[in-house]
């Protein structure tokens, strides 16, 4: 028999047919760990005490290190573990407090559910001491000149459910957009345009590019109000309209410019950081998913369809880790993916339900500008609501840095913050005893309140999921889950699809009452002194589990169970249609009970792709399977598909007879010529064209198609004219404007671009701001200089692929042939550490293209179905990089009896860099291939190549 000492000592997990018993202190019984070739385990064990522990230990044998900075990372401790530089990171999640909002959680769960948790921790603790003691913690420990390793608590395993829930609904991007507003309004009225329409209308619409919903008829059946005479058309696939006038928005007040700087001066200091800076906007690493599900009237065999691909930093190790579980006193069997550091299954199946996410970004954030009363020090005390001093309330920081390269171990010294940089945070009990992170001058500040504050019990909503037998169990686990609101989509063997949305929608006074006041939306920095009614109303019987708010109630959250239309999808898109008019406050709840309000905007563009390719599949019939890993494995690029046809025609136009000869130029260029002749063959798919390129179905080694090719051609033409088109459109009359500094991000920018070309007829080119953005000298009229500058963007972006910047990859060349987009379009699976050889290329099976050419070369790009964006502004040798996909793709086949499923990680279940199961499933996720997901003990016996024991 072997000690846990032997066991953690060999860290790499060894694949081996022999049994192993193993004693450890912690567990009331047997507990069997079988674990197949690809490492993926499946956990038996009587009851869930003993299974969480060794789901712990487990987890702390394979992913430690990940475990230990994902905790540091969400608790401000980060800069104990990796030096100085993460110490800016530390001050601002301090400030925040996602470790506070733990705390209080753990205070708030039941004994059972404390259980659950700390059997967890204590499984970890165990695995802890033995790797500390047989002196084989990971090798990154090594690195940083560290022996030890804090112990794990319950509440670690809480804050990264509040980190992961924190990425997925946390929006700074509320400040962004007031700098950007109160910026053109500022600039506007020196200029003489209109800065709320430049805004509202022009750069930062809500309304999509396309009007996708994932339930059409929600409105209608629930009983939601659209405004006479503004109403948006939520039927499907239709169009949305223009939208023309920001009446809505005319009362907007001008910030103070000392408001304005303070908020810019807090937005530096957190748009750089690694998890902040993607909270921001449109930024392009914002985490997306697809999910899609099919009825059983529609397949070929009769079962429902499920597919489900949440995007997510593409790390390594990959962010989730495979596993099995049974547990026999409850009969619970279920498969899926795990959080490392948290006991429960994220995303998966049992033997009667699969479920799977997307994220709904419902705002749950708002930033208000508070009055303050400050003593004799300068520090605020109170903060003023309704003229009456309400007390603020201190905690008091202390940071702690590694001293990394002094050759002494474990030499974690604390480091000096200021007072007023970080030492204190000053909270404010009304906002959800949220932070102070500006203060304009003495006597004001900002302050920060979100749905994620206090105790919130998302992990017990998935400890739900994972036992729930059919629809109405699944149903009653939704209501503990309050923030990193969630669509999640739900099949079942019976039959049944549905779809339901988490987390809390708080209601704010104002639009309790039916009107913006003061004019100022949600999405803006609102009133903090009561004086304009922007409070959230107080708890009632709607509100999720520990949530001190008023929320809009499940029945009006959207949702929708087995559709007439037989199939739901969805990918981060607006779901019900409350954008699609370009006013997200201009519907009212049932009744008239309020205005009906879940988020500004959305992203429309791979649900676009998703919904055309699922109609056709329906009216082809008898859908499979392979159908659905096809469509997951989708390609192509949307929103070429909506831009190239206006590239396409002004071509056309610069041919004919008499065409302006400023514009006929370049349709007498041979290489735009031969350029147009790529783009008008293009079905707009992203393939790498590159013997050395991972597509889908196609592995590293295999020679593209001539088709793949010349799509792959056409794939890099597009990308480098697309992003030279807005630095000549948008951009370019920004900087014009001196308005550079502010510029809308990806999302908003291809929609700003799209609205004006196809409203061209009666927008002629300008905003309904007035501003004018195809400005082309001696044009002889608005089309031409549309026309020349669409033409001129795509000479631009030729030579600038010809010339040094992209030498490297393409050599001077002029041959568009050369052009292959997968020398461009590639990726680095980083690790925390940030260099080799943790990093992934690192040699081996997988390697970079050449010098200078970092990262694989892999399909995709902006949107497409199958995730790897980057910014639309590229225009650099690696600006065509991406870092963000799926986490994990699965396909289910809700089969009777058990489902029959196929998933795979971009990686493997070890962190461990010496383990055979650190990037063994990533080939295949590059190729678009999966796994089979087993399910119970007898799937588990047949597969083992590893049995371990683990007893009292």
């Amino acid at each position: 028999m072997k000690t846990i000492a032997t066991l953690i000592a060999g860290l790499a997990l060894a694949v081996s047919a022999q049994a192993q018993t193993i004693q450890v202190p912690g567990i009331s019984g047997e507990v069997t760990v079988y674990t197949d070739s690809n490492g993926i385990p499946t956990i038996v064990g009587e009851t869930e005490t003993d299974v969480n522990f060794v789901r712990g230990f487990l987890h702390a044998r394979d992913r430690l290190f990940q475990m230990d900075y994902l905790r540091r990372v969400a608790s401000g401790t980060l800069a104990e573990l990796l030096g100085p530089a993460a110490l800016a990171s530390d001050v601002q999640l301090r400030t925040l407090g996602l470790r506070r909002g733990a705390l209080a959680t753990w205070v708030n769960l039941g004994s059972d559910e404390k259980g659950w948790a700390k059997a967890y921790a204590d499984g970890v603790n165990a695995a802890i001491a033995a790797a500390e003691a047989a002196g084989q913690l990971p090798p990154e420990y090594g690195v940083l000149e560290l022996t030890t390793v804090e112990p794990w608590s319950p509440v670690d395993s809480l804050v990264l459910g509040k980190l992961l829930a924190f990425q997925l609904s946390f929006d700074s991007g509320v400040v962004d957009r007031t700098i950007r507003l109160a910026t053109y309004q500022g600039v506007g009225e020196v200029v003489g345009f209109d800065g709320v329409a430049l805004f509202f209308e022009d750069l930062s619409r809500s309304q999509p590019e396309d009007g996708r919903v994932t339930v059409p008829d929600f409105f209608e059946r629930v009983g939601i109000i659209p405004v006479p005479g503004d109403a948006a058309s939520v039927e499907a696939g239709h169009a949305p309209k223009a939208s023309t006038g920001s009446s809505a928005w005319n009362n907007l007040p001008q910030l103070e410019p000392n408001v304005v700087d303070s908020l810019s001066d807090y937005m530096e200091r957190v748009r750089d950081l690694p998890l902040l800076g993607s909270t921001i906007g449109n930024a392009t690493n914002r985490a997306g998913s697809n999910w899609w599900v099919v009825s059983g009237e529609h397949t070929a065999n009769g079962y429902p369809l499920m597919a489900n691909d949440p995007h997510l930093s593409l790390d390594m190790p990959a962010l989730f880790t495979n596993e099995n579980i049974v547990i026999r006193d409850e009969g619970r069997v279920v498969s899926g993916i795990t959080l490392p550091g948290t006991p429960l299954t994220l995303l998966g199946c049992n033997l009667h339900i699969c479920w799977g996410l997307t994220n709904h970004n419902i705002d749950v954030t708002d930033y208000f500008q508070e009055d303050l009363l400050v003593n004799g020090y300068g520090l605020p005390t109170h903060t003023l609501f309704d003229g009456e001093p309400e007390p603020v309330l201190y905690a008091f920081q202390s940071y702690f840095v590694n001293q990394i390269g002094n050759e002494e171990a474990n030499s974690v010294v604390r480091a000096n913050v200021g007072y007023d940089a970080g030492g204190i945070t000053f909270l404010v009990p009304r906002r959800n005893n949220g932070p102070i992170v500006a203060q304009p001058d003495a006597t004001s500040a900002i302050s920060v309140q979100y749905a994620g504050w206090g105790p919130t019990f998302e992990l017990s909503t998935l400890r739900g999921f994972e036992r729930a037998r059919n629809i109405d169990e699944f149903q009653a686990a939704i209501g503990n889950w309050t923030f990193g609101s969630q669509n999640v989509v739900y099949a079942d063997v019976e039959g049944n699809i549905a779809y339901f949305t988490t987390g809390a929608v708080p209601l704010r006074e104002d639009l309790q009452s039916l009107e913006v006041s003061g004019g100022v939306p949600p999405f803006l920095l609102r009133d903090g002194t009561g004086a304009l009614d922007h409070e959230w109303l107080p708890a009632d019987e709607n509100s999720p589990r520990g949530f001190p708010f008023a929320a809009l109630p499940r029945s009006e959250m959207p949702h929708v169970i087995n559709p007439e239309s037989g199939y739901i999808a969805n990918g981060n898109n607006d779901p019900v249609g409350t954008t699609l008019d370009n006013n997200p406050l201009n519907q009212l709840r049932p009744g008239g009970n309020g205005i009906y309000y879940l988020n500004p905007s959305y992203s429309p563009l791979r649900i676009a792709r998703i919904d055309r390719v699922l109609q056709d599949l329906i009216a082809r019939g008898d859908i499979t399977v392979d159908d659905m890993k096809a469509l997951q494995a989708n390609n192509q690029l949307f929103d070429a598909e909506l831009l190239v046809p206006f590239l396409l025609e002004a071509f056309e136009n610069a041919m004919a007879e008499g065409a302006w000869p400023g514009m006929a130029q370049f349709a007498a260029s041979p290489a735009i010529q031969g350029a147009m002749g790529y783009l008008a063959d293009w079905d707009f798919s992203t393939p790498t064209g590159l013997t050395e390129g991972w597509d889908p179905g196609k592995p590293a080694g295999v020679d593209p198609t001539p088709e793949q090719v010349a799509n792959s051609v056409a794939a890099t033409i597009y990308a480098a004219w697309r992003g030279q088109v807005i630095a000549n459109t948008i951009d370019g009359t920004l900087e014009a404007l001196q308005l550079g500094d502010q510029r809308p991000g990806s999302a908003d920018v291809i929609r700003a671009l799209h609205h004006l070309l196809a409203n061209f007829d009666s927008l002629q080119g300008f905003g309904v701001s007035g501003v004018p953005f195809f400005n082309v000298d001696g044009a002889p009229d608005m089309a031409s200089a549309r026309d020349t500058i669409l033409l001129a963007s795509l000479a631009g972006a030729l030579e600038r692929l010809a010339g040094d910047e992209f030498a490297p990859a393409f050599g001077h060349s002029t041959d568009l042939s050369d052009y292959r987009w997968g020398k461009l379009h590639r990726i680095v699976f980083a690790h925390p550490l940030g260099a080799d050889p943790f990093n992934v290329p690192n040699g081996g099976g997988l390697s970079d293209l050449g010098e200078g050419l970092p990262g694989v070369a892999r399909a995709g790009g902006y949107q497409t179905v199958d995730a790897a964006s980057h910014g639309v502004r590229a225009d650099g040798l690696n600006d065509f990089m991406f870092g963000a996909g799926p986490a994990r793709r699965t396909v289910a086949e809700m089969t009777p009896g058990k489902p029959n499923v196929a998933e795979i990680l971009p990686g493997g279940r070890s962190g461990v860099l010496v383990s055979p199961f650190y990037t063994n499933q990533l080939m295949r996720w590059l190729a678009n291939d999966y796994l089979p997901l087993g399910f119970g003990e007898d799937d588990a016996e047949g597969l083992a190549v590893s049995v371990v024991t683990f007893t009292p």
